[in-house]
């Protein structure tokens, strides 16, 4: 709300984060949220339920509402990243289902498997928003996909939360030994950002819930670089990837050095080019600078080289890029 009185809802100008919004049909009920789950949670009907145009505003005074423009959209830039893990599964974004995307980076994983299948092979989604990816993996490479991890409720997401969250993440999920015992486990997670969860998890797999093997499918290429757009990833050195892959190509010999340092019997990476598949998209419309270094404004690109010298220069590790040093009228003070 603003001084004259004016309730002011604005999505920004490429798209990067998203908004919706609906209005009752000859009703005075009015909502609007970043997914279209919270409205249809309202009762809001899906017909009813729109995206904000990039750069547009609405604008609510004495009761009635009127939707501007206040900046150009030249281009697109959603965040991969809201389809991949941060959304709602129910959601759908910019016209595209959450829950679509996830199916179809699933089938992406199951035609680049290259483990064994035989009767003891299943695959375990880590809850839970690598769910959907793992059923649809399963159903192409006609395996069972079976719940063998219960997440616990009063841990929160590890990868967002900065505090104790390797105590968090030894805590996160309890393993079923009568689903994992004996098994050839495909492991289906969304990202791998830290690797703080991931670690722990493969540990409590082969101790307490006794598989076999644990082979680590990840439904996203390797997070390279940090965010400056709203997700909490904002240093190099607190990534995973990049401390393997120091600015070379993925190979499957990096992938075998992650595994190793996992303790994994395999790691797989989907490639680039399967996220602008599964968000049926081209990939000049995504943020997509966490696997690219490729930032869609100028302050995320000065931001980066920021984070880059921070990295190299050793810089605190509790220090977030955008707190280490201020970015001011494109220059750093």
């Amino acid at each position: 709300m603003n001084a004259i009185g004016e309730k002011i809802i604005a999505r920004d100008p490429l798209g990067i984060r998203p908004l919706c919004y609906a209005i009752e049909e000859n009703g005075p009920l009015f909502a609007a949220a970043s997914e279209s789950v919270a409205l249809a949670n309202l009762g809001f009907p899906r017909e009813s339920i729109r995206d904000l145009e990039p750069g547009q505003a609405i604008i609510i005074q004495n009761g009635k509402l009127s939707i501007e423009r206040f900046a150009e959209s030249p281009r697109r830039a959603h965040c991969f990243f809201e389809w991949i893990y941060f959304a709602n599964v129910a959601s759908t974004l910019d016209s595209r289902s959450v829950y679509l995307a996830r199916k179809v980076l699933g089938e992406e994983l199951a035609r680049t498997e290259t483990a064994p299948i035989d009767e003891d092979t299943i695959v375990v989604p880590v809850p839970d928003t690598a769910k959907a990816a793992a059923a649809s993996m399963a159903y192409k490479l006609g395996v069972p996909c079976l719940e063998g991890l219960m997440r616990n409720r009063y841990v929160g997401r590890t990868f967002i939360e900065g505090k104790d969250r390797a105590v968090k993440a030894k805590n996160k999920y309890t393993p079923l030994p009568e689903v994992l015992q004996g098994k050839r486990v495909l492991l289906v997670e969304d990202t791998i950002v830290r690797s703080t969860t991931m670690k722990a998890l493969i540990s409590q797999l082969r101790h307490r819930g006794l598989a076999r093997e644990v082979h680590v499918r990840v439904a996203c290429p390797p997070i390279v670089a940090p965010c400056f757009y709203g997700i909490d990833m904002s240093t190099v050195d607190e990534l995973f990837a990049p401390r393997f892959l120091k600015g070379r190509p993925l190979t499957p010999e990096i992938e075998q050095e992650m595994a190793r340092e996992l303790e994994a019997d395999s790691l797989r990476y989907l490639p680039l080019d399967s996220i602008a598949r599964s968000v049926d998209t081209g990939r000049e419309n995504l943020c997509q600078a966490c696997l690219d270094s490729q930032y869609p404004t100028p302050a995320g690109e000065r931001l980066y080289q920021i984070a880059l010298e921070d990295a190299q220069t050793g810089a605190p590790k509790k220090s977030r890029t955008y707190e280490s040093r201020q970015v001011k009228g494109g220059k750093q003070d």
